[in-house]
């Protein structure tokens, strides 16, 4: 199996990146912060997961072993497929994810595209026992006050991914919601 790939950047097709590898171009279905960022750079390391089926051998791609191992484990969750499990590390950090499982935070894991209220409810009963092995490298990354920002950014048309991402840009120096969302605009553009 593959589990990392570092190659040439060549182009995005249908949401995934294709990664030039001695030759040999390998599509890669990541998050859409990691595409992004793949796509400025020339270069590319990804952790890989792969799937294989009856009809198809699909590669995941993460930039860090926090994601890949978040991703193998929302998988283990039932009704949660490849896809709805990218999505799910698209909204959030895996440390967000892993508070939000612990917290029983439904209303943040039920934001994901195909994941309604009854599979974030299975999601923080299948994985609080199987997270105690998780390395938690930060604190909770939504605090109380920046669910406003990440509000505003979506109204604005920003993806949750986005929004996340963003808010992971600002500053703690940079104090007051509307001080926040400026920041966080200015990174966005």
């Amino acid at each position: 199996m593959i589990a990392y790939l570092t190659g040439n950047v060549l182009f995005e097709i249908e949401n995934d990146i294709v990664i030039d590898v001695h030759g040999v171009g390998y599509r890669v279905a990541c998050t859409e912060a990691t595409r992004n960022a793949l796509l400025a750079q020339e270069r590319a390391s990804l952790f890989i997961a792969t799937i294989v089926r009856e009809q198809s051998f699909d590669l995941y791609g993460f930039e860090t072993k926090q994601e890949l191992y978040f991703f193998k484990k929302l998988l283990e969750v039932s009704g949660i497929g490849p896809r709805s499990a990218l999505a799910t590390l698209s909204i959030a950090s895996p440390d967000t994810l892993y508070h939000a499982i612990k917290k029983e935070n439904i209303e943040l894991l039920s934001s994901v595209p195909g994941i309604g209220k009854k599979t974030a409810e299975r999601m923080c009963i299948e994985l609080r026992d199987k997270l105690k092995d998780y390395d938690v490298t930060t604190e909770e990354s939504v605090q109380e006050g920046d669910r406003d920002v990440i509000d505003a950014l979506i109204a604005l048309g920003y993806s949750v991914g986005q929004a996340h991402h963003a808010l992971a840009q600002i500053p703690k120096e940079v104090e007051g919601t509307n001080e926040r969302i400026k920041y966080a605009l200015g990174v966005l553009e």
